[in-house]
């Protein structure tokens, strides 16, 4: 059964975008320029149009076919799972109130004829110099400053990791890309010949242990893996995934005239130079 779509967050949409009802069969709208990626040293490109989900429980695995009309050279769509905020959403840091300093104070101590002693603490008021004594005040006067504010260590990046086919050297492959906070690298595998001349396919992401396991559907002999990445989910909260869908266009060209005058309809839009992907039976467990 399709996921509910009130629970997804766009990223990288236009105002004007409207968001699909139903998440079984819905369409993506990627501009050229668009892009989900990171080279080093956390350096994101994180334009892309994303439709993504916070999980109730657990992840456990999601799987959806995607498909388009694949032109321009990296053209892509799919899946894709993040361990923390997207690139983009990360919450700024609140930096604490510093702590006012107390006034400074003084100990009046008299002795009385019974050798008691009795103390009085009372803050020091500030001395104003006098004018008529031909004091000065000095540059250089001791006056109250606030301590710095505490260092707030920057938050690391997220980890993803996306899947799903990728237009390359004029055919379709099934392609992943896994980002750790140092950067991304990227891999293509080239489909079946039966596959090969399809426009189509079923992808899917998986949990098995702290591993995040990646594959694509062949209609003849059923699941292949892709990859097996060992460390996605060590020292990752459940409540911290994020998963969803993306489709990007990264070839960069000018906009026309046309464009330029009128805009165009973003992520869910139909601009003349967008990248439309059609995705079909998603579900997300």
């Amino acid at each position: 059964m399709p996921p509910d779509s009130s629970s997804f967050t766009p990223l990288n949409f236009h105002d004007d975008a409207v968001l699909p009802e139903y998440m079984g069969s819905f369409s993506l709208a990627a501009p050229p320029n668009t892009d989900l990626w990171r080279k080093p040293p956390s350096r994101d490109t994180s334009t892309a149009p994303i439709l993504y989900t916070a999980l109730r429980n657990p992840f456990i695995a999601a799987e959806v076919t995607v498909s388009a009309d694949w032109e321009l050279e990296w053209d892509q769509g799919g899946l894709v799972i993040f361990s923390g905020a997207p690139p983009g959403r990360v919450a700024a840091a609140i930096m604490p109130e510093p702590t006012p300093t107390p006034p400074l104070a003084t100990t009046d101590i008299s002795l009385s004829d019974s050798a008691d002693v009795s103390s009085n603490t009372t803050p020091i008021a500030p001395a104003s110099p006098s004018l008529d004594a031909g004091l000065v005040p000095q540059a250089h006067a001791l006056t109250h400053r606030d301590p710095p504010p505490p260092y707030m260590a920057p938050a690391p990046a997220s980890k993803w990791v996306k899947v799903g086919l990728e237009f390359c050297n004029g055919a379709c492959h099934a392609t992943s890309v896994v980002a750790t906070s140092d950067g991304a690298d990227w891999a293509l595998t080239s489909l079946p010949p039966h596959h090969a001349r399809r426009s189509d396919l079923r992808v899917k992401i998986e949990r098995i242990g702290y591993a995040l396991w990646v594959w694509y559907e062949d209609d003849v002999l059923g699941w292949k893996k892709l990859r097996e990445v060992t460390w996605f989910f060590w020292g990752v909260e459940d409540k911290a995934v994020r998963v969803g869908v993306y489709a990007s266009r990264p070839a960069n060209f000018g906009s026309s005239m046309f464009e330029r005058r009128n805009g165009t309809n973003g992520a869910m839009g139909g601009g003349m130079r967008n990248l439309c992907v059609d995705f079909e039976g998603l579900e997300i467990f």
